[in-house]
């Protein structure tokens, strides 16, 4: 394009350059752009539309509103500068990078693209493309977006944030990752509650835990469930909601809800809670499971408990039972240590004489202590109101069925790891 030619006297000249560069002013004056520095401007026509390109150390600002790049290009007409060149937006505490962008006048939005930065001195979050509206303080990003604060590092394919509310939602493989107790959540729609420290992911949400005990072993903790709510303020926990599933090395579960406190090593299963445990089912109103560094301690079951063991890999059909309405499990560093069943206890157990299926017995009383060693049982106690029985062989072989206690239910659903829970984890979060 052609360099201007003024006809005008000179004074003229510099007096439209002046108000040009003091102000960018349009027909609506409750929207100015005020332009605080820029090396040098020069005026154009593109498309039809008049523009001002503002050249090295530009800085502007509209209301609180303060903008700085390399360059700029302003379209008077729409009120929109694109912004090139080390771009920094702030607006009180927030401030936004990127190698280029767009402000919009009239809306007061602004655009970034590329490699995006939002710093608001507690959360840092990186993307490929960002947008901040400042009149209802509302922030978008998408794409490879990554948030980190002083606890935690998630991921997502796009947030919106709500400067005023303190909230954020965040959709598509959102993961976070919480360093302080090495919980990682995954899932595809996260919605997070700064003031609260209240956080609810739906869209198969999955829960890892990687724990190490103190000889150096490594745990791995897996909790799927349609729901997961976390409370961060007073006491740490996880909530799992609806079609619970645990899985652990030793140990898995069902339920329809799920108590998780982390600091607390304890676990509370609600609405029909199933676990097992090695090769032992139990089941009851509900279940809390305990552990101690990590290892598991105990395991106490509340109303209707009703424990099912294999007794001999050789006999698949032969299980021993346990029921009652209070029963808990004892481990030690072995693994389990010894059962204890309160009120109502009843048993079934199944006997063996040299490898040899040797009939089995059937037990009450008002109290039942089973002692394990090395896996297998060692003693049986009975106490309070005992009464038991002795059936041969020959009135158990193919009819072991017939022996079943009140209540008893052998599932094939026990849950098992999958490749898939375990996460993505970024190593930043590390």
């Amino acid at each position: 394009m052609a360099p201007f030619v003024h006809t005008k006297p000179w004074w003229s000249v510099v007096l439209l350059v002046c108000v040009a560069v003091r102000g960018m002013l349009y027909s609506q004056p409750q929207r100015v752009i005020d332009l605080d520095n820029a090396d040098s401007l020069v005026g154009r026509i593109i498309d039809g539309e008049e523009v001002r390109e503002l050249i090295g150390r530009v800085r502007f600002h509209q209301e609180n509103v303060h903008v700085s790049c390399d360059r700029a290009v302003q379209y008077i007409r729409s009120g929109d500068v694109v912004l090139m060149g080390n771009v920094l937006v702030v607006e009180d505490s927030v401030s936004i990078r990127s190698p280029r962008g767009i402000y919009h006048r009239d809306n007061r939005r602004t655009e970034a693209f590329d490699s995006v930065s939002l710093d608001d001195g507690k959360v840092q979050l990186v993307a490929k493309y960002g947008e901040y509206l400042i009149g209802p303080r509302r922030a978008f990003f998408r794409s490879h977006v990554v948030v980190r604060d002083s606890a935690s590092t998630f991921t997502a394919d796009s947030l919106t944030y709500f400067r005023t509310e303190k909230r954020s939602i965040a959709t598509g493989n959102v993961t976070v990752h919480s360093r302080t107790d090495n919980i990682t959540m995954t899932g595809h729609r996260l919605e997070h509650l700064s003031t609260s420290q209240f956080s609810r992911m739906t869209e198969r949400p999955v829960m890892v835990q990687f724990e190490t005990s103190p000889t150096g072993i490594v745990d791995t903790l897996v909790v799927r469930s349609k729901v997961m709510e976390a409370y961060r303020d007073t006491v740490k926990r996880l909530v799992a909601i609806d079609s619970v599933q645990i899985i652990r090395s030793d140990l898995a579960g069902l339920a329809g809800f799920v108590d998780f406190y982390v600091q607390g090593d304890s676990i509370l299963l609600r609405r029909s809670p199933v676990v097992w445990y090695q090769n032992t089912q139990v089941s009851g109103d509900s279940i809390n499971v305990y552990l101690k560094m990590r290892k598991l301690s105990t395991v106490s079951v509340m109303g209707d408990a009703f424990a099912i063991s294999q007794s001999d890999s050789l006999y698949p059909d032969r299980l021993d039972q346990l029921a009652g309405e209070l029963m808990s499990m004892h481990f030690e560093e072995k693994g389990l240590d010894r059962i204890n069943v309160y009120n109502r206890a009843l048993s079934v157990y199944h006997l063996y004489e040299d490898s040899s299926a040797n009939g089995l017995n059937a037990s009450s009383g008002d109290g039942i202590l089973i002692s394990f060693y090395g896996g297998k049982v060692r003693s049986i106690n009975i106490t309070g109101g005992v009464e038991g029985r002795y059936v041969p062989e020959n009135l158990v072989h193919g009819r072991e069925h017939e022996y079943a206690l009140r209540g008893f239910l052998w599932r094939t659903d026990r849950p098992t790891m999958r490749h898939e829970d375990l996460p993505n984890i970024p190593v930043e979060s590390y």
